[in-house]
């Protein structure tokens, strides 16, 4: 047997001189997309990378190798497309400086998350992590193979939908994993038949953990929302649509909605519109009846007025619903219970019919034949309790008074609305009541004296842009900038309110915010694009400069042409202090900048000519004069056209290796 190889698809080895799997049918010539990394990639030295098996806003998961364990993994690589972008014909990731407080911001979120996860390995119904690490300027999270199906495609092979004796032998574990989350202070957002495997055990798992921006509309990163299953507050990032337990609880019920009835439930955006979803035991008649109802609160489109937690939900789904009896009848049974056991009353002989005395004439008119009771104590025990006249009415009339009541106040209200409609007093008064009026974090209303306290959480290190939007409904910062040459810009240096401390809402918490350093040296813009010379002032700390466009006539387009500083001229090199009041001014000529062609060494000659100048002669103080214009052009020779800049990437985001947790 030849040298073998690994099917980048299944990870099961055959022979190298075949292009196409046996096990699986993959054709290893197959084109890949060079966004994500090429199959065949080693990282860590450990994990061989296969194909790309599916992405979304937060990242790629593809099949993987452990060479060191010999076992199929998944690897799930950190890359939000819209911020950053790959270096092509290499795995490292290259991110735009103006993405890059964003990406950062996100990747500690997805790296906390996975953590999290990761102290739960020990749960079966969910997919462990194994491994976390960082490279290639991103970091990585290793989980374990499934070996199972996704739970839509296990419907499909079971008629589309299940019986409710099966799912109620099949769920309950993952509900209580799910709870488990909740308690961890995980919400998944993405519960679906698309999310959740069904293991050869029988055994559910439930994968998609993403960070809450993939998992919300418009909230900063591509969103990926599974239709028919994702809540309808996750259709909007505004501050009043919260999340919570409740929106899993939504995504819970939708997937019983689909196992049961076999159809998807109709999306939350389309029912907003028009709420036109049926019961599910108006599709099933098998389902019973209580859980039906059930089901339809857990997919309630307020949610505030949703069931709120899991643990709520499962209690309902499998509490078997008391029997109703009707009042009298329960009476009856209470009555009859109560009794003590009595002997049987003596039968009256009955004469044969041929000596049997003719009926009086008033028959009719006599008592009725006595009961089988000994006395008629016993039966007015037995019979149904009689209601007096006094009982009729007395409802009726406490109803009565109470919409009286009701209507009084209202009138009162009314009077003193018109009466005090110009009173100053009545104004303020009625400002007052309104401020106190608060919404809590799960919609519903209450006075601002009954909002629960908050834990200070720990802001150091993290971005103020992102903090602030993050905790505008709970604090209020008073923000204090200072240099710091050894923290990146808007970066939150200290807070006077110490973490974990209990504070009320709209708390005044003082921050010190990093202006990033106070100096640097001016980086050299020879072969530099504008966007490019950009980001390298960023990269070396000068934040205070402006962009100019050059008046001259010649040079390349879309480049440098000169540096000053307080109107004079400034070499590469020179040191620029942030502190100081006077701007950097970046002269440069425009992409659609019409200039005579020149040679390369003519350009250089200019260049070295306009700083020799600048060295020899010093511009006055008090104008700021422009740039040099050359009025005769220099010797027309072929144009020579650079080669396109090296794009290198940034300096790498570090996070702590899984060992270090």
């Amino acid at each position: 047997m030849g040298e073998r190889r690994f099917c980048y698809k299944c990870m099961e080895k055959f022979d190298m001189d075949q292009h196409i799997c046996p096990h699986c049918g993959f054709d290893d010539t197959t084109p890949h997309n060079s966004t994500y990394i090429t199959p065949g990639t080693v990282l860590r030295d450990r994990y061989l990378v296969g194909v790309l098996l599916e992405y979304n806003g937060e990242g790629a998961t593809y099949m993987g190798y452990d060479i060191s364990t010999s076992c199929k993994v998944m690897l799930r690589e950190y890359m939000p497309i819209n911020l950053c972008t790959r270096v092509k014909g290499r795995a490292t990731i290259s991110v735009n400086y103006n993405n890059l407080a964003k990406y950062k911001a996100f990747m500690a979120e997805y790296t906390e998350l996975n953590k999290s996860l990761a102290r739960l390995r020990n749960n079966s119904n969910i997919n462990p992590v194994l491994d976390m690490f960082a490279e290639n300027n991103t970091t990585y999270t290793v989980f374990e193979y499934i070996n199972g199906v996704k739970v839509l495609d296990y419907l499909k092979e079971n008629a589309g939908e299940l019986s409710w004796e099966q799912v109620s032998k099949i769920f309950p574990p993952l509900f209580t994993t799910i709870g488990i989350l909740h308690n961890a202070g995980i919400i998944h957002r993405a519960i679906s038949p698309e999310t959740i495997y069904i293991t050869d055990k029988g055994e559910l798992k439930l994968s998609g953990f993403c960070v809450s921006a993939v998992r919300t509309a418009n909230a900063g990163l591509e969103y990926e929302l599974f239709k028919g299953y994702a809540a309808p507050e996750q259709y909007s990032a505004s501050s009043s649509s919260r999340q919570g337990s409740w929106t899993d609880v939504y995504g819970v019920c939708a997937i019983l909605y689909r196992a049961l009835t076999g159809c998807m439930p109709v999306d939350s955006v389309t029912r907003m519109q028009h709420d036109d979803l049926c019961d599910p035991a108006m599709l099933n008649k098998s389902i019973p009846a209580h859980v039906s109802r059930v089901i339809m609160e857990g997919m309630n489109l307020a949610g505030r007025d949703r069931i709120q937690t899991i643990t709520e939900l499962v209690t309902r789904l499998f509490e078997q619903p008391p029997t109703v009896r009707p009042a009298f009848e329960q009476a009856h049974v209470d009555s009859y219970a109560n009794e003590p056991v009595r002997q049987a009353a003596p039968v009256y002989q009955q004469q044969p019919p041929q000596q049997q005395a003719p009926p009086p004439p008033q028959y009719y008119q006599q008592p009725p034949q006595q009961p089988y009771y000994q006395n008629d104590d016993d039966y007015d025990e037995y019979s149904y309790e009689k209601v007096n006249t006094v009982d009729r009415i007395k409802v009726p009339i406490i109803i009565g008074i109470l919409l009286l009541a009701i209507l009084l106040i209202i009138v009162v209200f009314f009077m003193k609305a018109f009466v005090n409609s110009g009173d100053d007093e009545g104004d303020s008064s009625s400002s007052s009541i309104s401020s106190n009026i608060v919404t809590t974090e799960a919609g519903f209303t209450t006075a601002d004296s009954s909002m629960p306290d908050t834990d200070m959480p720990d802001l150091v290190g993290k971005f103020y842009t992102l903090t602030e939007e993050k905790y505008k409904d709970y604090f209020k910062f008073e923000v204090e900038y200072e240099f710091d040459n050894e923290t990146d810009p808007d970066v939150i240096l200290e807070q006077d309110v110490k973490p974990g401390e209990t504070v009320k809402q709209d708390t005044v918490v003082k921050l010190k915010v990093s202006k990033g350093k106070e100096g640097a040296n001016i980086p050299p813009y020879e072969g530099l694009t504008v966007s490019q010379y950009e980001n390298e002032l960023r990269k070396a700390g000068i934040t205070n400069y402006s962009k100019v466009k050059s008046s001259q006539t010649w040079g390349t387009p879309n480049s440098i042409t000169q540096l000053m500083v307080d109107a004079k001229v400034v070499a590469p090199g020179t040191y620029y202090s942030n502190k100081d009041s006077k701007k950097l001014i970046v002269y440069y000529l425009p992409e659609d900048a019409q200039v005579t062609p020149t040679t390369k060494a003519t350009e250089a000659q200019q260049q070295v000519t306009t700083t020799t100048k600048a060295v020899v002669t010093q511009a006055p103080e008090t104008t700021a004069a422009p740039p040099p214009v050359v009025t005769t052009p220099p010797p027309t020779d072929p144009p020579v056209v650079d080669p396109p800049p090296v794009i290198e990437p940034t300096e790498p985001v570090t996070t702590p290796e899984y060992g270090e947790w």
